[in-house]
């Protein structure tokens, strides 16, 4: 049976730049996807933040700026502004700079920049289970790892295998492709169009992504019929390529370490509770996952240290996400009062939700 120092399961943003961080940290790794294409099928609304935009959300400049990086070939993009819109049409615009990527190229690159620091990358190879030290493949085969990294996403088998079940909703969502309008603005849609939940129109280079999250289907309806009726009262295109997916949407756990495993990205249940973003917290999880493997391997390091790590970088504004995102599903099930508490925050107040902080006229909360 082969063996490696870290073996990583999921080639997504999490787990290609935990490999590469692995690997350039002297440890043996393997990382493993069970997608014949990389990247494919897109399961994701594409838009990522600036570094400058992501060190506002966290305080961790040096991670961002060894983790954080968005590979030039794979912007379709630059965008300025992002737009809320109320359930009746108000809209609420702030300054946001970001990128659209393509996530067939971007997922592909990060794994890629991973197998050139010396990451061994498999795909399509399905994992079943982690049993003790032994990571067991579809087909029957194995290989043994001192240490495994989890970045398969919210429905994890590394998770269900180690009894890794942390609190949250699961979000399902939907995203699809429809023509225009494309400009250098992103827009987010609630109320009636996303019950509970919300829309999205993110422009690529030559269409736009275009996709919606809930945390249940209202009574007879489906996703693709939702992305549709969205589309159309929203003035787009007709919806092509719908693909469906879950978003976790909760608090942070306290650990994220389960005997040899550790856990990152969705996988870890740390997506952005007030905007829905999963790719940048993805990265950062996933280097310090990466970096804590590979000292505990080299060095005897306590895999503990990789809760500390990300706990100092993440856990505060990702919880006081959790907590804005709770408060304001009190104002979800009603368009009135969805749009009337819009209002009263204003721009400024959607823009400090967006950014994981309270609105000052709700009292800045800590």
């Amino acid at each position: 049976m082969e063996s490696f120092d870290v073996v990583v399961v999921g080639a997504g943003p999490a787990g290609s730049v935990a490999a590469r961080a692995a690997a350039e940290g002297g440890a043996t790794t393997l990382l493993l996807d069970h997608r014949p294409e990389l990247g494919h099928p897109v399961q994701c609304g594409e838009f990522v933040p600036s570094a400058a935009e992501l060190a506002d959300l966290f305080a961790c400049p040096a991670l961002i700026a060894r983790a954080f990086e968005v590979p030039p070939g794979t912007v379709l993009r630059e965008t300025r502004w992002m737009t809320c819109v109320g359930p009746f049409g108000r809209r609420f615009r702030f300054p946001l700079s970001g990128f659209t990527v393509s996530r067939r190229a971007f997922d592909k690159a990060l794994a890629y920049r991973a197998e050139g620091a010396g990451a061994e990358l498999r795909h399509p190879v399905g994992v079943v289970e982690l049993r003790d030290d032994e990571v067991r493949l579809a087909g029957g085969a194995a290989v043994r790892a001192r240490t495994v990294v989890a970045a398969d996403g919210p429905l994890s088998t590394i998770g269900r295998s180690v009894g890794f079940a942390p609190h949250r909703a699961m979000f399902r969502m939907v995203t699809a492709t429809v023509d225009g309008p494309l400009d250098d603005g992103i827009d987010l849609h609630f109320g009636r169009v996303a019950p509970g939940g919300y829309a999205w129109r993110f422009p690529r280079a030559h269409d736009a992504n275009v996709g919606l999250g809930v945390p249940a289907l209202p009574p007879g309806a489906n996703l693709d019929a939702l992305v549709r009726r969205f589309a159309r009262s929203a003035g787009l295109g007709s919806v092509r390529e719908p693909t469906h997916w879950w978003v976790p949407i909760g608090p942070p756990p306290a650990s994220l370490v389960r005997g040899r495993a550790l856990f990152a990205g969705d996988a870890a249940n740390l997506v952005m509770a007030t905007n829905g973003g999963g790719i940048p917290t993805a990265m950062l999880s996933g280097c310090l996952a990466g970096e804590a493997a590979a000292r505990h391997v080299r060095d005897g390091r306590p895999l503990a240290e990789y809760d500390r790590s990300w706990r100092e970088a993440l856990y505060g504004p990702l919880e006081r996400a959790a907590r804005i995102e709770r408060f304001g599903e009190r104002f979800a099930g009603s368009d009135p009062l969805l749009a009337l508490g819009m209002r009263y925050i204003g721009a400024s107040g959607l823009d400090a939700m967006m950014r994981l902080r309270w609105p000052s006229r709700l009292g800045g909360g800590s």
